[in-house]
């Protein structure tokens, strides 16, 4: 948690100095004190997350390669004059977990063609540009990685401090 801290200091400063450096050194211990007092985080659950860091830089890919696929398919569909012919479609996710079904809502919204109305417990309402966008869209790919994701975090969350 220090180091990951840490690193977001220096990326969301810009610029590598020996001030920036060096204030964040004291910056990143109070993030991890902080989560280590009041929410439960440890050394060892923290080496847990680093395992399962392979496993979120995958699905960050994955998320990447499907925007940049359904940025063409719009805009072939665009550029072809079609007109719009929006479609609403529910699907119940089988994620557990409220942090995976807002990353696969996030997710949806993030690809283009597609928008997620409303989520709750699970159940998704999105809104397609077209009907061609809609099918299989509740066996999205993005629901698999994110149950291993859910999977490997509840085991993290589980373990001792």
């Amino acid at each position: 948690m220090a180091l990951m801290a840490y690193l977001v200091w220096i990326v969301l400063n810009g610029k590598v100095t020996l001030e920036i450096l060096l204030i964040g050194l004291p910056i990143a211990a109070a993030a991890w004190l902080f989560a280590r007092s009041y929410m439960g985080w440890s050394a060892k659950k923290e080496l847990c997350l680093y395992r399962l860091l392979p496993q979120i830089v995958s699905y960050l890919a994955l998320l990447v390669w499907e925007v940049v696929k359904a940025s063409v398919s719009v805009m072939k569909y665009i550029l072809a004059g079609d007109n719009p012919d929006g479609v609403m479609v529910s699907f119940q996710s089988g994620l557990r977990t409220p942090i995976a079904n807002t990353v696969l809502a996030n997710s949806i919204t993030l690809t283009p063609g597609t928008i997620t109305v409303s989520e709750k417990n699970g159940r998704f309402e999105v809104c397609c540009l077209c009907p061609a966008y809609a099918e299989g869209i509740e066996e999205i790919c993005f629901i698999g990685r994110l149950r291993a994701i859910e999977q490997s975090l509840a085991a993290i969350m589980e373990e001792k401090a």
